[in-house]
């Protein structure tokens, strides 16, 4: 039963950590249809630039490790979510600052839109 617990615990830490990335990168567009999103969204980005500038482990990775070791499954490297689940995956793992950059870049974009379409 405990591997059972572990592997949903797992399985929902993964989920938010997806869904929170996601939000990171698209969630200031959402603000240009629900305006209040903004203000999570800049606390969210806040998050994730001081995660991506001190290499801190996320709150996240640590609830995940702990469903893995319950489900007796192998824990997230030391790097985390990003480098496990994306780098090398999703872009080569030498693209990451270049990635960082590039979601920087599209954060900034929708909030200028949202503020272009907000003032």
């Amino acid at each position: 039963m405990a591997g059972v617990l572990g592997r949903g615990v797992a399985g929902v830490a993964w989920i938010l950590h997806a869904a929170f990335i996601g939000f990171l990168v698209l969630g200031g567009f959402l603000a240009w249809a629900w305006p209040l999103l903004l203000v999570v969204h800049v606390g969210v980005a806040a998050w994730g630039l001081w995660i991506v500038r001190t290499r801190r482990p996320c709150p996240l990775t640590s609830l995940e490790n702990a469903g893995r070791r319950r489900a007796g499954l192998p824990q997230l490297p030391p790097e985390g979510f990003i480098p496990h689940y994306l780098e090398g995956r999703l872009y080569p793992r030498t693209w990451t600052r270049g990635v960082e950059a590039a979601v920087g870049a599209v954060v900034v974009v929708s909030w200028v839109g949202a503020g272009v379409l907000l003032l």
